[in-house]
């Protein structure tokens, strides 16, 4: 027969109220107690009944993820790594996830508002979100639990977690100073994306700060890309007059760059030095391997994904802002 909580409770030597604490994470358990309970759910392999949770609970136990419809949309290691963070966190805490791929640019400015108020979901994570989408604002105007990754926004409900870009940037453009370049290029990602904004403004600030000189024709953009910065190089190529190192705003546009360098007979680092930006697992593969600055996405999704929880079972209030460390990965290619 199916195990019940009134089974857990029973052999635990506790009340099903206990039991049902230490399952939904609410009100105060003693540690020894909570383990006792855990250990006897994970032997039992108990299942919650879902369906009786959400009606008891009035929620869906569903969290819904938006993110852009784009061609390989799963292909994308940096969209994976975050995913697989909210996964897990859902799973610890028997929630479900719904993916809602939206177009980029949808005149319906109600669309975000409309996913909150399908009575589907409990709350709402949004991914590769623009600046400037006007979806946002009816959103955070109602109320409705939600949080941004690798966003940020300073109004009254706009929650988020975001990398330390700006410090990013600037980690990278020193690392290649104190390498003894001078002469140092810039490829963009997709400037209506609050990263790509802020790696930029961070290649600047630092530039400035060593008084280094921007070369307009060595700001190439890639919008996070892969082929179109393989193409962005090609400007780069006609120049008569090169930088000797580019940073690139991710990696995805690094590994097109370096094919393209490598294909115009230049050595890399030896002619021309590279550095991304997220360190995706093929950074580590390709040749020369990628020096680049890490991001943690796997731990950003989970902090989303711990966050929003928070914010729908009301253990906190908007607005939240979480910042994660980013971390200098030195390899080959600079």
């Amino acid at each position: 027969m199916k195990t019940t909580i009134s089974d857990i409770a029973r052999l635990a030597n506790v009340s099903a109220m206990t039991v049902s604490r230490v399952i939904n994470g609410t009100g105060p358990v003693k540690k020894e107690t909570a383990e006792r309970i855990r250990k006897l759910i994970e032997e039992l392999n108990y299942q919650p009944n879902l369906l009786a949770r959400s009606l008891s609970s009035k929620r869906t136990m569903m969290i819904g993820v938006i993110i852009p419809k784009t061609e390989h949309l799963f292909l994308d290691n940096y969209l994976a790594q975050i995913l697989s963070g909210i996964s897990d966190i859902l799973q610890e805490n028997n929630y479900r996830l719904i993916l809602y791929p939206v177009e980029k640019n949808n005149s319906d400015h109600q669309e975000y508002l409309n996913i909150a108020l399908n009575n589907l979901v409990d709350g709402l994570i949004l991914l590769k979100i623009t600046s400037a989408d006007p979806r946002l604002q009816p959103l955070f105007e109602s109320g409705f639990p939600s949080i941004l990754v690798n966003f940020k926004q300073d109004t009254p409900f706009c929650n988020f977690v975001d990398s330390e870009n700006i410090r990013g940037a600037r980690m990278a453009v020193k690392y290649l100073y104190d390498n003894g370049h001078r002469n140092i290029g810039f490829m963009k990602g997709f400037m209506a994306e609050v990263n790509a904004q802020d790696r930029y403004s961070g290649f600047i600030k630092e530039m400035k700060k060593l008084n280094l000189s921007i070369n307009k024709n060595w700001i190439v953009t890639g919008n996070f890309d892969q082929h179109k910065a393989y193409e962005a190089v090609g400007d780069i190529l006609k120049l008569s007059s090169r930088p000797t190192a580019l940073f690139c705003s991710d990696d995805y546009m690094a590994i097109g760059a370096m094919l393209r360098f490598k294909e115009a007979g230049l050595r890399i680092p030896e002619d021309i030095a590279i550095i991304g930006f997220d360190d995706i697992e093929l950074a580590t593969y390709v040749k020369p391997a990628l020096t680049t600055v890490r991001q943690p996405m796997f731990d950003m999704g989970e902090a989303a994904a711990r966050i929003l929880l928070d914010l729908v079972a009301k253990k906190l209030q908007p607005p939240v802002h979480r910042f994660m460390k980013v971390k200098l990965i030195k390899r080959e290619s600079a």
